[in-house]
């Protein structure tokens, strides 16, 4: 007997895609320029009703005459930038404007031009804010800008006693705009200070109280607070009654020898990634003076506030 065997056909193992996904066949297909040229003017009338624009592209006479009199003259898509954060900050009440650009389209110009054209706007004083690197790189900018500018670097060891002198020259009419620049790392810099209260005696034991009307501090919970525990505290308080400062500064040189290892281990501490066991041990190796050898004097008034 012969039997004959027959093969079967192949299966078809390409997916299988309906008319939905073949961009060829389906109708509803549109590339992203189509779509773009023909519904483009709609998306942007929807866009202007839900956020309209600040600034329509016609500036203020005497901001251009501002602009026109800066030492260095701002390209017209510059201007058009001075122009529009000018309309949002002095005409709209806004706190802050974002200026985004890619480097080299001078940002740093934009900035110092916005500044005179708010310093004509009646803002006395502009402070900036730089990378430390870039701290000088401002300066020489403002001076190559702005006519008879004056400019102050807050960013060394001398920025108390720059501090001191700017305070003693409030009251003295600046012939010039004023610029202060600060890197961002001085900033960040603290100051030296401890708990100042009083002790009071109670019927829970000897508690925090304000040295100025005798109210004794509570917690949230409304409980009296331990003078011990007042004194470990790493927040500055002010009275809940008087409103008087209940810490005061410190200068480095005359801290006690306790004073100065909380102090240092509390800065050690704030640094990223360095906890007790760390501030411990490099206290031990190093001492305990060698941070507070490198921070410049301090004022010390006895309410608190900075000299």
């Amino acid at each position: 007997m012969t039997m004959q065997l027959e093969a079967a056909p192949a299966a078809d193992t390409s997916p299988t895609t309906g008319d939905l996904f073949d961009p060829a066949s389906s109708e509803l297909s549109l590339s992203l320029q189509a779509f773009v040229a023909e519904f483009g003017g709609e998306l942007l009338d929807s866009l202007n009703r839900a956020n309209p624009p600040v600034y329509s592209g016609t500036p203020h006479a005497h901001r251009q005459l501002v602009l026109a009199g800066l030492k260095r003259k701002l390209f017209p898509a510059q201007a058009e930038v001075v122009h529009a954060a000018a309309e949002l900050l002095a005409n709209h009440g806004e706190r802050a404007a974002i200026v985004n650009g890619e480097m080299g389209t001078g940002k740093t110009t934009v900035g110092i031009a916005l500044a005179a054209v708010l310093h004509a706007e009646g803002y006395r004083r502009t402070l900036v804010l730089s990378p430390p690197h870039l701290v000088y790189k401002w300066r020489r900018e403002i001076l190559e800008t702005v006519a008879g500018a004056k400019v102050w670097v807050l960013n060394g060891p001398d920025t108390l006693l720059k501090l001191i002198k700017l305070r003693e020259q409030l009251g003295v009419p600046a012939s010039g705009q004023e610029f202060f620049i600060t890197g961002r790392v001085r900033m960040r810099m603290g100051f030296h200070w401890r708990p100042s209260f009083t002790r009071k005696r109670t019927r829970y034991g000897v508690m925090g109280a304000c040295p100025h009307c005798g109210t004794v501090v509570n917690n949230l919970d409304g409980e009296p607070i331990n003078a011990l525990e007042l004194e470990a505290e790493e927040v500055r308080r002010r009275c809940g009654v008087c409103d008087t400062a209940m810490w005061t500064l410190v200068r480095p040189r005359t801290l006690s020898g306790n004073d100065q290892s909380s102090a240092v281990l509390r800065a050690l501490k704030r640094i990223p990634t360095i906890g007790e066991a760390t501030a411990q041990k490099l206290m031990k190796t190093f001492g305990d003076g060698f941070d507070a050898r490198r921070q410049p004097p301090q004022l010390h008034q006895p309410d608190g506030r900075p000299g």
